[in-house]
């Protein structure tokens, strides 16, 4: 779906904007690294074979017992194009089932006439300093299965059935993900803008921030996580 013109315009007015946000920037950074010190988190390095709910098929292949998520499967590039190595090279690759990886999904509304985007404080095991700035929603479709068995992804419905949660789509694309590890994978971007006027309950990992904030803190060291920035890349 490409973005109507009126739509890109109008968001990029919101850039040059003198309207006041709800939250200060310095009250983000605050709530930002008050999240990451209460968080408490630890990730220690295991052996593969410890891995619980992973197992290993008969070509080696790595694979999670639900059946969902990716595998870890070994690759080989015959010919490169204008590589370091031309000839080619053997490598692992992270391949997820179907290639489809999830949803990506940042939530806009008004509040005060100055439009607001939902952002999630969110751990992922692997990012620097664990906690990123991260869309409203972002889930593999493994995890919008609840093929963990875990909870129901927050928000999803404003992206699933956006009419009917009073949305309206701006932006809807699949986008790439990086290729050097991640075979063939995609993810379904989305930008909806939500015209209802029932309240939306935040949890404490979550804050409403201008279109300027979040440009602005992408210019923070590993603050703003690659998908949000994917998501607002395009204005």
């Amino acid at each position: 779906m490409k973005t109507k013109k009126k739509d890109l315009i109008d968001l990029r007015k919101e850039l040059a904007s003198k309207k006041k946000p709800i939250h200060s920037l310095v009250s983000i950074k605050n709530w930002y690294k008050k999240i990451i010190k209460k968080s408490n988190i630890k990730v220690k390095t295991i052996p593969l074979e410890k891995c619980k709910e992973w197992k290993k098929d008969k070509n080696g292949q790595l694979y999670h017992t639900s059946g969902g998520f990716y595998k870890v499967e070994g690759v080989r590039i015959i010919n490169s194009f204008n590589r370091e190595v031309k000839k080619g090279w053997d490598q692992p690759m992270f391949t997820e089932k179907n290639f489809d990886g999830g949803i990506l999904g940042l939530l806009k509304t008004n509040i005060n006439s100055n439009p607001h985007y939902l952002v999630n404080a969110k751990f992922e095991p692997g990012n620097y300093k664990f906690i990123q700035l991260s869309p409203t929603v972002q889930a593999t479709f493994s995890n919008i299965n609840k093929m963990h068995g875990g909870s129901d992804v927050k928000f999803l419905n404003f992206f699933k059935s956006p009419k009917k949660n009073k949305c309206r789509i701006i932006f809807r694309q699949w986008v790439s993900e990086e290729g050097g590890r991640l075979r063939n994978k995609r993810n379904l971007g989305m930008l909806v803008d939500y015209y209802g006027h029932d309240k939306i309950n935040c949890g404490l990992d979550y804050k409403w921030l201008t279109l300027g904030q979040i440009k602005t803190l992408i210019q923070e060291n590993a603050m703003v996580n690659p998908h949000l920035r994917t998501l607002v890349s395009f204005i």
